[in-house]
Order: C-alpha cells, then structure tokens, then sequence
C-alpha cells in the first residue's frame, strides 16, 4: 500500500535523503553557474597598487593649489607611465608624469589632473598649463579599495556568474572547487508513446515529457547521461533501471507509478530496495515514488504533464540544487494576489499554473488555462507555479499568495 504523505513531509524526506556529491577542482573560467564548494578569501588587496583612474597626469597637489584661470599653475613633465609599467621616479615640485587609466601612481603624487583639462604650452610639449586646483584624491583608486587582504569574498553553497567568475581571476583563484553535475538517467514509459516527429496514428500521442524533462534537468546544472523511452514491459523496465543505477546518480522515470493494471515501473520497483511509492496529499502529481536504491536517489515522477513538471519543482530540483552544494535550493519566490477564484480542496497543496500581470505596484496571478493534468499549454504559458495551501479549501480575488517563480512575464514591471 502506497504511503500517504502531506506536501511537506514528501519533500522533507526527499532532502534527507540527499547528501551532496563530492566537489571538483576545475579552471575558473569554466564554473558558470556551478555551486561554490570553498569559501573564498581575498589573497591581496583588490586593487594590488594605488592606481589613475583616468588618462592625465599625476601630479602633487599642493603644487596646484592656487591655480586659477587668470595665475595658472604650470608643471614640467618628466617621464611617460602607461599602464603596465612603474618608475621609481618621485616626483619633485612643479613636476608630473603623465600617466594612463590604471597605471601605478607614482611616489609624490597625490592626484591626477584629466588630459582635458591639460594646456600644453607651444613648442614646448613637456610643458602644461592647468588652470584649477587638483584637490589631494582626485582620480585615484587606493590600494585595497575593493577588498582588502582577508576579506570575505564569496561564500561556499553560492551560484557562480560570469561576474564572479571576473572577481575570482583578478585575485588569483586560476581554479576552484565546484559541485559535480550530477548524472542522470531519465526514462519516459508507454507504449502509446511516439518521437516528436513521427506520424500520429490512432491510440498513440508524441512524447513531450521526455524532451521537457531533459531540458529541465540540465536547466539546473545535471548532466543528462541517457534520455530513453522504454516499452510497457517490467521485464525491460526492471533491466534498465539496473544499468542506469549502476552508473547515474539520480534515475527518474515518467509514468507506470499510478493504481493502473498496466504500470510496469511500480511492479519493477519491487525489484528495488529503498524504493517507495507515494500518494503525495497535492495536486498535480499525488502518485510519485522515491527512494534511495544502492545510495542513488530514484524518483518515479507520474505521467500526466502538469504532474511531471509540478512534481520536479517541489522535489527533484531542490534535491538536484542540494546534490551539487548550492546553498539557494529553491526557485525565487514571489508574492502575488490572486487575480481570479481559485478553488482547492483542504489537506492538500495545490500548486496552480498562473501568469502574472503588474498591477498597483503588485503582482496579479491568473490561472493560465485549466488546470488539467493533461494539458500543455498552461505549462507553456505559466509564469509561476501559485501554491494553495493544504488549510485553504479557495483563494478568493485579492487574497495573498505565494508563487514559485518559473520566469518573469517577457514585457512589463518588475
């Protein structure tokens, strides 16, 4: 007999279950979007030197600091300092070096006169004139400004961008300790199931829960190693779901785990140790299994569409998140009034299909089509996953609610 499971104690038994995977060591510039498995530190000061913020010329400014349009001051340049290069020239008064964005400042200067407002003097180009004060700071980036030596820099669990990925280069980090990427074999089941381009013919409908799945796993970091359609025999089920444990971390299966005659994963799940089947109290997605068979973690996902994609935001990718050590385990979530009557059922989570409007300075959620299992369109459409609560028989226009964010509307407020 199936366990009955609320919502939350489905998925707090699911992240028990999970331990994260051993981290890799891999080259920065490869570890976009990867879980930070170290808690990263600031070797040396960002930035390492005292450096011009723009192209000019360093100056002292006390050499300057009666400098007007009619008693200008005027300063002799005495060496080139493009960036790259230092000199162990300390400027002396009534002296500057010119000096280009990101270059060293040099001993003596406390600031930096922009090329705009240099005047250089006719036939006498190491010559200029300057007509305003350079009060002592201007232009300059000090040394450790960003970050210090030892500062706290980025903390393990984090999602990696492409912008932290620069702030680890400029401060040596030439790799770094990462999550793995799971491995996963995902299996659709039913023989009334074709490719996506193959001819329809009576009794039969294309596979769009395979291809979906797929994209969702590698949307949040797995390595999708099989991707396999396989017939209504629990014979031909149970074998490759042997070979697939044998080698993925995570197996997931579409379909076959329902109170139907015709369910081959549910008789090949006997075959499984730790693996059982649930009636989950929420809707889509109440028949699910889950288990733990030789250490790796197994989900019988239902067949319906909704079903699949609703079941995979609540409990395979937290699970997925937690696997590779990221910290932020959910999808942003986002509060929203409901914008039409929403009935519901209490003792059970409802997790409805909505779009989302700006409205007032709020977000307005309306369902985004029926809410059949069955149905693909609302799941194209859907914006965010609006989630009824077990204790809620409704939510009525204007009540507030929680929304799992899917992706913001493409035009419009934020």
């Amino acid at each position: 007999m199936p366990s009955t499971l609320t919502y939350a104690e489905a998925r707090g038994r699911v992240l028990a279950a999970v331990r994260p995977l051993p981290p890799e060591r891999i080259p920065v510039g490869e570890a976009r979007g990867r879980a930070l498995r170290q808690n990263i530190v600031a070797a040396h000061p960002l930035p390492p030197f005292r450096n011009s913020s723009m192209d000019g010329v360093a100056v002292c400014s006390a050499d300057l600091a009666d400098a007007t349009d009619s008693t200008p001051a005027f300063i002799t340049v005495v060496e080139v300092l493009p960036a790259g290069r230092t000199t162990s020239r300390a400027l002396a008064g009534g002296e500057a070096i010119r000096i280009m964005t990101g270059a060293m400042i040099p001993d003596g200067a406390d600031a930096v006169v922009p090329v705009e407002d240099l005047e250089t003097l006719p036939g006498s180009p190491e010559r200029v004139r300057i007509r305003r004060p350079a009060p002592p700071g201007q232009n300059f980036r000090e040394a450790g400004r960003d970050l210090a030596a030892g500062d706290p820099v980025l903390g393990e669990g984090r999602e990696l961008s492409a912008h932290d990925l620069g702030l680890l280069a400029s401060l040596g980090e030439a790799h770094v300790l990462v999550g793995r990427p799971p491995v996963v074999a995902a299996f659709s089941t039913g023989d009334e199931l074709l490719d996506a381009g193959a001819p329809l013919v009576p009794g039969a409908i294309r596979d769009g829960n395979l291809p979906m799945l797929a994209a969702l796993l590698e949307e949040c970091g797995a390595r999708v190693a099989r991707a396999a359609r396989l017939p209504d025999d629990p014979v031909k089920v149970t074998e490759a779901l042997g070979r697939a444990l044998s080698s993925a971390d995570v197996v997931l299966t579409i379909g076959g785990v329902s109170a139907g005659d015709f369910d081959p994963v549910k008789q090949s799940i006997g075959e499984l140790e730790s693996v059982e089947l649930w009636r989950v109290a929420m809707k889509p997605g109440r028949p699910q299994a889950f288990g733990t068979p030789s250490g790796r973690l197994f989900f019988g996902l239902p067949g319906n569409p909704a079903s699949v994609a609703c079941v995979f935001e609540a409990f395979v990718r937290p699970a997925l998140r937690k696997l590779q050590g990221f910290a932020q385990l959910e999808r942003p979530h986002v509060a929203v009034q409901v914008a039409e009557a929403i009935p519901s059922r209490a003792g059970r989570t409802d997790l409805v299909r909505v779009t989302l409007a700006r409205r007032d300075q709020r977000w307005w959620a309306a369902p985004a089509g029926d809410q059949v299992s069955g149905h693909l369109t609302p799941q194209s459409r859907a914006h965010a996953l609006l989630i009824v609560p077990e204790e809620r028989e409704s939510l009525a226009v204007g009540d507030g609610a929680d929304a799992i964010l899917l992706r913001w509307p493409e035009t419009g407020e934020r």
